[in-house]
Protein backbone atom coordinates (compact mmCIF):
# COMPACT_ATOMS: atom_id res chain seq x y z
CA UNK A 1 0.00 0.00 0.00
CA UNK A 2 1.39 3.18 -1.17
CA UNK A 3 1.43 6.70 0.92
CA UNK A 4 -2.03 8.41 0.35
CA UNK A 5 -2.35 12.22 1.02
CA UNK A 6 -5.81 13.99 -0.53
CA UNK A 7 -4.95 16.97 0.96
CA UNK A 8 -3.05 19.59 -1.47
CA UNK A 9 -3.06 22.21 1.48
CA UNK A 10 -0.78 19.05 3.64
CA UNK A 11 1.24 18.38 0.39
CA UNK A 12 2.05 21.60 -0.27
CA UNK A 13 3.66 22.69 2.95
CA UNK A 14 5.33 19.68 3.16
CA UNK A 15 7.02 20.48 -0.03
CA UNK A 16 7.84 24.19 1.19
CA UNK A 17 9.24 23.15 4.72
CA UNK A 18 11.46 19.82 2.57
CA UNK A 19 12.75 22.73 0.28
CA UNK A 20 13.23 25.38 2.69
CA UNK A 21 14.91 23.23 4.59
CA UNK A 22 17.60 22.27 2.02
CA UNK A 23 17.67 25.77 1.38
CA UNK A 24 18.88 26.96 4.80
CA UNK A 25 20.98 24.27 5.26
CA UNK A 26 22.97 25.11 1.86
CA UNK A 27 22.84 28.14 3.23
CA UNK A 28 24.50 28.36 6.77
CA UNK A 29 27.14 25.59 5.64
CA UNK A 30 27.57 26.96 2.01
CA UNK A 31 27.52 23.55 0.37
CA UNK A 32 26.65 24.61 -2.63
CA UNK A 33 24.62 21.78 -3.37
CA UNK A 34 23.01 22.22 -6.82
CA UNK A 35 26.82 21.97 -7.96
CA UNK A 36 26.86 18.36 -6.55
CA UNK A 37 26.40 15.47 -8.80
CA UNK A 38 24.14 13.51 -6.22
CA UNK A 39 22.17 17.06 -6.32
CA UNK A 40 20.15 16.92 -3.36
CA UNK A 41 17.09 19.37 -5.32
CA UNK A 42 16.98 17.23 -7.82
CA UNK A 43 16.17 14.01 -5.64
CA UNK A 44 13.80 15.98 -3.90
CA UNK A 45 12.19 16.80 -6.89
CA UNK A 46 12.54 13.06 -8.36
CA UNK A 47 10.50 11.81 -4.89
CA UNK A 48 7.74 14.85 -4.71
CA UNK A 49 7.36 13.77 -8.69
CA UNK A 50 7.09 10.21 -8.03
CA UNK A 51 4.62 10.63 -5.25
CA UNK A 52 2.14 12.80 -5.55
CA UNK A 53 2.31 12.92 -9.36
CA UNK A 54 2.75 15.89 -12.37
CA UNK A 55 1.50 18.57 -10.30
CA UNK A 56 3.21 18.83 -7.22
CA UNK A 57 6.14 17.55 -9.56
CA UNK A 58 6.45 21.08 -11.65
CA UNK A 59 5.85 22.70 -8.10
CA UNK A 60 8.60 21.33 -6.67
CA UNK A 61 10.44 22.28 -10.07
CA UNK A 62 9.67 25.87 -9.43
CA UNK A 63 10.14 25.96 -6.23
CA UNK A 64 13.63 24.78 -6.44
CA UNK A 65 13.96 26.92 -9.63
CA UNK A 66 12.97 30.09 -7.22
CA UNK A 67 15.93 29.01 -5.07
CA UNK A 68 18.34 28.94 -8.01
CA UNK A 69 17.56 32.31 -8.55
CA UNK A 70 17.82 33.39 -4.82
CA UNK A 71 20.73 31.95 -4.60
CA UNK A 72 21.76 33.30 -7.45
CA UNK A 73 21.21 37.05 -6.09
CA UNK A 74 22.35 36.01 -2.68
CA UNK A 75 25.76 34.84 -4.19
CA UNK A 76 25.94 38.56 -6.01
CA UNK A 77 26.00 36.50 -9.79
CA UNK A 78 24.02 37.00 -12.63
CA UNK A 79 20.32 35.48 -12.44
CA UNK A 80 20.27 35.44 -16.58
CA UNK A 81 23.37 32.99 -15.90
CA UNK A 82 21.25 30.34 -14.82
CA UNK A 83 19.40 30.73 -18.46
CA UNK A 84 21.98 31.44 -20.51
CA UNK A 85 25.06 29.45 -19.14
CA UNK A 86 25.05 25.83 -20.71
CA UNK A 87 26.20 24.12 -17.73
CA UNK A 88 23.29 25.81 -15.52
CA UNK A 89 20.94 25.93 -18.38
CA UNK A 90 21.60 22.12 -18.35
CA UNK A 91 20.73 21.59 -14.42
CA UNK A 92 17.43 23.58 -14.72
CA UNK A 93 16.35 21.23 -17.84
CA UNK A 94 17.52 18.27 -15.97
CA UNK A 95 15.32 19.71 -13.05
CA UNK A 96 12.39 20.24 -15.16
CA UNK A 97 12.86 16.80 -17.15
CA UNK A 98 13.31 14.80 -13.98
CA UNK A 99 9.49 16.64 -12.62
CA UNK A 100 7.91 16.07 -15.94
CA UNK A 101 8.84 12.69 -16.07
CA UNK A 102 8.51 11.65 -12.52
CA UNK A 103 5.39 13.25 -12.19
CA UNK A 104 3.93 11.66 -15.22
CA UNK A 105 4.85 8.28 -13.95
CA UNK A 106 3.54 9.72 -10.38
CA UNK A 107 0.40 10.29 -12.12
CA UNK A 108 0.22 7.47 -13.83
CA UNK A 109 1.10 4.79 -11.32
CA UNK A 110 -1.18 6.33 -8.62
CA UNK A 111 -3.95 6.10 -11.10
CA UNK A 112 -3.40 2.41 -11.44
CA UNK A 113 -3.06 1.95 -8.44
CA UNK A 114 -6.12 3.42 -7.12
CA UNK A 115 -7.81 1.69 -9.91
CA UNK A 116 -6.59 -1.77 -8.44
CA UNK A 117 -7.24 -0.53 -4.92
CA UNK A 118 -10.83 0.24 -5.39
CA UNK A 119 -11.04 -3.00 -7.33
CA UNK A 120 -9.40 -5.05 -4.17
CA UNK A 121 -11.78 -2.88 -1.92
CA UNK A 122 -15.11 -4.26 -4.29
CA UNK A 123 -13.25 -7.60 -4.35
CA UNK A 124 -13.07 -7.95 -0.10
CA UNK A 125 -16.75 -6.23 0.02
CA UNK A 126 -17.97 -8.91 -2.26
CA UNK A 127 -15.85 -11.32 -0.53
CA UNK A 128 -17.64 -10.30 2.50
CA UNK A 129 -20.96 -10.56 1.47
CA UNK A 130 -20.45 -14.19 0.02
CA UNK A 131 -18.74 -14.86 3.19
CA UNK A 132 -21.78 -13.74 5.32
CA UNK A 133 -24.48 -15.47 2.34
CA UNK A 134 -22.16 -17.97 3.10
CA UNK A 135 -22.94 -18.33 7.09
CA UNK A 136 -26.27 -17.63 6.48
CA UNK A 137 -26.52 -20.91 4.11
CA UNK A 138 -24.83 -23.29 6.90
CA UNK A 139 -26.87 -21.62 9.45
CA UNK A 140 -30.26 -22.07 7.65
CA UNK A 141 -28.64 -26.04 6.72
CA UNK A 142 -27.82 -26.52 10.40
CA UNK A 143 -31.45 -24.93 11.46
CA UNK A 144 -32.93 -27.82 8.56
CA UNK A 145 -31.18 -30.08 9.75
CA UNK A 146 -32.20 -29.91 13.06
CA UNK A 147 -36.04 -29.20 11.77
CA UNK A 148 -35.64 -32.86 10.34
CA UNK A 149 -33.48 -34.40 13.44
CA UNK A 150 -36.47 -33.08 15.67
CA UNK A 151 -39.17 -32.93 13.42
CA UNK A 152 -42.70 -35.19 14.17
CA UNK A 153 -42.68 -36.43 10.64
CA UNK A 154 -39.38 -38.52 10.47
CA UNK A 155 -39.46 -41.93 9.04
CA UNK A 156 -40.11 -42.69 12.58
CA UNK A 157 -42.83 -41.02 13.50
CA UNK A 158 -44.23 -41.75 9.55
CA UNK A 159 -43.94 -45.60 10.21
CA UNK A 160 -45.50 -45.08 13.51
CA UNK A 161 -48.67 -43.03 11.82
CA UNK A 162 -49.06 -45.72 9.23
CA UNK A 163 -49.07 -48.61 11.66
CA UNK A 164 -51.65 -46.44 13.72
CA UNK A 165 -53.90 -46.20 10.70
CA UNK A 166 -53.40 -50.50 10.20
CA UNK A 167 -57.20 -50.85 12.28
CA UNK A 168 -60.01 -53.63 11.64
CA UNK A 169 -62.37 -51.84 11.18
CA UNK A 170 -63.51 -48.12 9.67
CA UNK A 171 -64.80 -46.79 13.27
CA UNK A 172 -61.35 -47.51 14.55
CA UNK A 173 -59.90 -46.25 11.74
CA UNK A 174 -61.06 -43.10 12.54
CA UNK A 175 -60.42 -42.93 16.47
CA UNK A 176 -57.07 -43.48 15.67
CA UNK A 177 -56.97 -41.01 12.57
CA UNK A 178 -58.68 -38.12 14.92
CA UNK A 179 -55.60 -38.66 17.57
CA UNK A 180 -52.83 -38.59 14.95
CA UNK A 181 -53.99 -35.49 13.38
CA UNK A 182 -54.92 -33.71 16.70
CA UNK A 183 -50.79 -34.66 17.77
CA UNK A 184 -49.48 -33.75 14.54
CA UNK A 185 -50.73 -30.33 14.36
CA UNK A 186 -51.68 -29.65 17.88
CA UNK A 187 -55.15 -28.81 17.46
CA UNK A 188 -57.63 -29.19 20.28
CA UNK A 189 -60.85 -29.37 17.56
CA UNK A 190 -60.43 -31.84 14.85
CA UNK A 191 -63.67 -34.20 13.54
CA UNK A 192 -64.41 -36.42 10.50
CA UNK A 193 -68.12 -35.48 9.36
CA UNK A 194 -69.95 -38.36 6.76
CA UNK A 195 -71.06 -36.85 3.49
CA UNK A 196 -74.61 -37.66 2.32
CA UNK A 197 -75.16 -38.92 -0.99
CA UNK A 198 -76.65 -35.67 -2.28
CA UNK A 199 -73.54 -33.38 -0.78
CA UNK A 200 -75.99 -31.48 0.40
CA UNK A 201 -75.37 -32.65 4.50
CA UNK A 202 -72.50 -33.78 6.14
CA UNK A 203 -73.34 -36.04 9.83
CA UNK A 204 -70.64 -35.94 12.46
CA UNK A 205 -69.09 -39.05 13.06
CA UNK A 206 -65.99 -38.20 15.79
CA UNK A 207 -64.85 -35.83 16.98
CA UNK A 208 -62.31 -33.80 19.19
CA UNK A 209 -63.22 -30.95 21.14
CA UNK A 210 -65.63 -29.56 23.13
CA UNK A 211 -69.25 -30.15 23.19
CA UNK A 212 -69.97 -27.04 20.99
CA UNK A 213 -66.79 -27.35 18.90
CA UNK A 214 -68.30 -28.83 15.83
CA UNK A 215 -72.55 -29.29 14.75
CA UNK A 216 -73.56 -32.59 14.77
CA UNK A 217 -75.29 -31.90 11.33
CA UNK A 218 -73.69 -29.66 8.54
CA UNK A 219 -75.52 -28.17 5.85
CA UNK A 220 -73.88 -27.56 2.84
CA UNK A 221 -75.09 -24.76 0.98
CA UNK A 222 -73.52 -22.19 -1.52
CA UNK A 223 -71.76 -22.73 -5.04
CA UNK A 224 -68.51 -20.58 -3.35
CA UNK A 225 -68.88 -21.94 -0.24
CA UNK A 226 -65.57 -23.41 0.80
CA UNK A 227 -67.15 -27.23 1.51
CA UNK A 228 -68.31 -26.78 -2.29
CA UNK A 229 -64.68 -25.82 -3.15
CA UNK A 230 -63.55 -29.30 -1.27
CA UNK A 231 -66.06 -31.44 -3.24
CA UNK A 232 -65.18 -29.84 -6.56
CA UNK A 233 -61.11 -29.82 -6.24
CA UNK A 234 -60.79 -32.89 -3.63
CA UNK A 235 -58.01 -31.32 -2.12
CA UNK A 236 -57.02 -29.90 1.28
CA UNK A 237 -58.94 -26.53 1.56
CA UNK A 238 -58.18 -23.47 3.39
CA UNK A 239 -60.56 -21.08 4.97
CA UNK A 240 -60.00 -17.57 2.60
CA UNK A 241 -61.27 -14.01 3.96
CA UNK A 242 -64.50 -14.51 1.47
CA UNK A 243 -65.77 -18.09 3.46
CA UNK A 244 -68.08 -17.35 6.20
CA UNK A 245 -66.74 -16.91 9.57
CA UNK A 246 -68.23 -20.12 10.54
CA UNK A 247 -66.32 -22.07 8.02
CA UNK A 248 -63.50 -24.25 9.34
CA UNK A 249 -60.30 -23.06 9.17
CA UNK A 250 -59.27 -26.54 7.24
CA UNK A 251 -60.97 -28.88 5.72
CA UNK A 252 -59.50 -32.54 3.61
CA UNK A 253 -61.18 -34.72 1.81
CA UNK A 254 -61.59 -38.56 2.60
CA UNK A 255 -62.15 -40.03 -1.27
CA UNK A 256 -63.44 -43.47 -1.50
CA UNK A 257 -64.23 -44.66 -5.39
CA UNK A 258 -63.25 -41.01 -6.50
CA UNK A 259 -65.82 -39.74 -4.36
CA UNK A 260 -65.49 -37.77 -1.30
CA UNK A 261 -67.12 -39.86 1.38
CA UNK A 262 -66.08 -38.33 4.09
CA UNK A 263 -64.24 -34.48 5.25
CA UNK A 264 -61.88 -33.62 7.65
CA UNK A 265 -62.55 -30.60 9.43
CA UNK A 266 -59.80 -28.83 11.60
CA UNK A 267 -61.02 -25.67 14.13
CA UNK A 268 -58.49 -24.83 15.71
CA UNK A 269 -54.87 -24.47 13.84
CA UNK A 270 -52.17 -21.98 14.12
CA UNK A 271 -50.98 -20.86 10.94
CA UNK A 272 -47.66 -21.01 11.71
CA UNK A 273 -47.72 -24.62 11.39
CA UNK A 274 -49.62 -24.40 8.23
CA UNK A 275 -46.71 -24.40 5.56
CA UNK A 276 -46.50 -26.24 2.50
CA UNK A 277 -44.67 -28.90 4.16
CA UNK A 278 -47.88 -29.31 6.35
CA UNK A 279 -50.11 -29.14 3.61
CA UNK A 280 -48.99 -32.19 1.97
CA UNK A 281 -47.87 -34.40 4.96
CA UNK A 282 -51.96 -34.07 5.60
CA UNK A 283 -52.81 -34.68 2.25
CA UNK A 284 -50.64 -38.03 2.44
CA UNK A 285 -52.25 -38.84 5.78
CA UNK A 286 -55.51 -38.39 4.07
CA UNK A 287 -54.48 -40.49 1.14
CA UNK A 288 -53.59 -43.47 4.05
CA UNK A 289 -56.72 -42.86 6.09
CA UNK A 290 -58.87 -43.13 2.69
CA UNK A 291 -56.94 -46.11 1.80
CA UNK A 292 -57.18 -47.93 5.02
CA UNK A 293 -61.05 -47.12 5.18
CA UNK A 294 -61.93 -48.28 2.23
CA UNK A 295 -59.86 -51.60 2.64
CA UNK A 296 -60.95 -52.42 6.25
CA UNK A 297 -64.20 -51.75 4.85
CA UNK A 298 -64.18 -54.33 2.09
CA UNK A 299 -62.79 -56.69 4.31
CA UNK A 300 -65.15 -56.55 6.56
CA UNK A 301 -68.13 -56.77 4.25
CA UNK A 302 -68.36 -60.52 4.19
CA UNK A 303 -68.26 -60.71 8.09
CA UNK A 304 -70.87 -58.15 7.94
CA UNK A 305 -73.24 -60.02 5.47
CA UNK A 306 -73.26 -62.97 8.05
CA UNK A 307 -74.50 -60.62 10.61
CA UNK A 308 -77.13 -59.32 8.49
CA UNK A 309 -80.64 -60.92 6.69
CA UNK A 310 -80.07 -62.67 3.76
CA UNK A 311 -80.25 -59.97 0.83
CA UNK A 312 -80.70 -56.76 3.14
CA UNK A 313 -78.53 -54.69 5.06
CA UNK A 314 -80.90 -55.31 8.07
CA UNK A 315 -79.21 -56.26 11.12
CA UNK A 316 -79.96 -59.46 13.77
CA UNK A 317 -80.69 -57.92 16.94
CA UNK A 318 -77.31 -59.19 18.46
CA UNK A 319 -75.60 -57.45 15.97
CA UNK A 320 -77.46 -54.48 15.98
CA UNK A 321 -76.40 -54.62 19.57
CA UNK A 322 -72.51 -54.69 19.06
CA UNK A 323 -73.36 -51.32 16.65
CA UNK A 324 -75.07 -49.60 19.70
CA UNK A 325 -72.22 -50.60 21.95
CA UNK A 326 -69.54 -49.29 19.19
CA UNK A 327 -72.03 -45.98 19.38
CA UNK A 328 -71.45 -45.77 22.98
CA UNK A 329 -67.75 -45.83 22.86
CA UNK A 330 -68.18 -43.09 20.51
CA UNK A 331 -70.53 -40.82 23.28
CA UNK A 332 -67.76 -41.50 25.97
CA UNK A 333 -64.36 -40.81 23.63
CA UNK A 334 -65.80 -37.92 21.44
CA UNK A 335 -69.58 -36.92 22.94
CA UNK A 336 -71.17 -37.79 19.54
CA UNK A 337 -74.93 -38.01 20.06
CA UNK A 338 -76.80 -40.93 19.05
CA UNK A 339 -80.44 -42.69 19.48
CA UNK A 340 -81.83 -45.73 18.91
CA UNK A 341 -85.72 -46.30 18.40
CA UNK A 342 -88.08 -48.86 18.08
CA UNK A 343 -91.02 -49.30 15.93
CA UNK A 344 -93.07 -52.79 16.48
CA UNK A 345 -95.14 -53.57 13.19
CA UNK A 346 -97.49 -56.66 12.26
CA UNK A 347 -96.01 -58.45 9.28
CA UNK A 348 -99.05 -58.12 6.66
CA UNK A 349 -97.68 -61.23 5.10
CA UNK A 350 -96.90 -59.88 1.43
CA UNK A 351 -93.93 -57.72 2.63
CA UNK A 352 -90.54 -59.14 2.48
CA UNK A 353 -87.65 -57.78 4.49
CA UNK A 354 -85.99 -56.90 1.22
CA UNK A 355 -88.99 -54.59 0.28
CA UNK A 356 -89.31 -53.19 3.60
CA UNK A 357 -85.39 -52.19 3.62
CA UNK A 358 -86.32 -50.80 -0.02
CA UNK A 359 -89.13 -48.58 1.85
CA UNK A 360 -87.21 -47.74 4.61
CA UNK A 361 -84.21 -46.81 3.28
CA UNK A 362 -85.35 -43.72 1.14
CA UNK A 363 -86.57 -42.37 4.63
CA UNK A 364 -82.82 -42.56 6.56
CA UNK A 365 -79.91 -41.45 6.26
CA UNK A 366 -76.65 -43.49 4.74
CA UNK A 367 -75.19 -43.71 8.33
CA UNK A 368 -78.43 -45.15 10.19
CA UNK A 369 -78.31 -48.47 10.86
CA UNK A 370 -81.56 -51.18 11.19
CA UNK A 371 -82.03 -54.02 13.37
CA UNK A 372 -84.80 -56.74 13.20
CA UNK A 373 -85.98 -59.24 15.82
CA UNK A 374 -87.60 -62.05 14.17
CA UNK A 375 -89.15 -63.38 17.42
CA UNK A 376 -91.04 -60.01 18.37
CA UNK A 377 -91.49 -58.43 15.46
CA UNK A 378 -89.63 -55.05 16.24
CA UNK A 379 -88.01 -53.25 14.00
CA UNK A 380 -84.67 -51.27 15.98
CA UNK A 381 -82.91 -48.02 14.10
CA UNK A 382 -79.76 -46.95 15.41
CA UNK A 383 -79.11 -43.14 14.41
CA UNK A 384 -76.12 -41.62 14.71
CA UNK A 385 -75.13 -37.83 15.32
CA UNK A 386 -78.92 -37.50 16.11
CA UNK A 387 -79.95 -36.56 19.66
CA UNK A 388 -82.51 -38.14 22.08
CA UNK A 389 -84.67 -34.95 21.77
CA UNK A 390 -84.66 -35.15 17.92
CA UNK A 391 -85.34 -39.48 17.81
CA UNK A 392 -89.00 -38.89 18.71
CA UNK A 393 -89.39 -36.79 15.02
CA UNK A 394 -87.35 -39.16 13.32
CA UNK A 395 -89.78 -42.45 15.06
CA UNK A 396 -93.02 -40.64 13.80
CA UNK A 397 -91.91 -40.46 10.40
CA UNK A 398 -90.82 -43.72 10.08
CA UNK A 399 -94.00 -45.31 11.85
CA UNK A 400 -96.31 -43.01 9.26
CA UNK A 401 -94.49 -44.35 6.61
CA UNK A 402 -94.88 -47.91 7.56
CA UNK A 403 -98.59 -47.14 8.51
CA UNK A 404 -98.94 -45.79 5.10
CA UNK A 405 -97.12 -48.43 3.42
CA UNK A 406 -96.41 -51.53 5.12
CA UNK A 407 -97.48 -52.61 8.11
CA UNK A 408 -100.34 -51.98 10.82
CA UNK A 409 -98.92 -50.52 14.28
CA UNK A 410 -99.24 -52.25 17.75
CA UNK A 411 -99.43 -49.33 19.92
Amino acid sequence: MIYRQSSIIRKSIELILVIAGLGMIDQILGLEMREWTLNPFLITVLLFSLRYGLTIGISSFLLVLAYYLADMVIGGGDVFLVFYSFDRFINVALLLLVAVIGGMYGTSFRERYESLSDRNSELYEENENVKEVIQSVEESMKAMQNRVLESEYTLTRIYQVGKALDQPTPYLIRNEAIEIISDLFQSREVAIYHVDASFSAMRLSVKRGGPDAFLQTIFVSGEDSMLQRLFSNKTVTIRSVEDDEDAPVLAGPIIQNGKVQEVLIINDLDFERLTNYEIQILSVLLDWLSDRIEKSRASMQKEEEKKMYPGTRIYFKEAFEEKVIEQQDRKEKFDVDYSVIEVPYVNAGTVSKVEMEIILRSYLREVDIVGFEEGTGVFYFLLPGTGPENAGIVKDRIQKVMDEKVVQYVQ
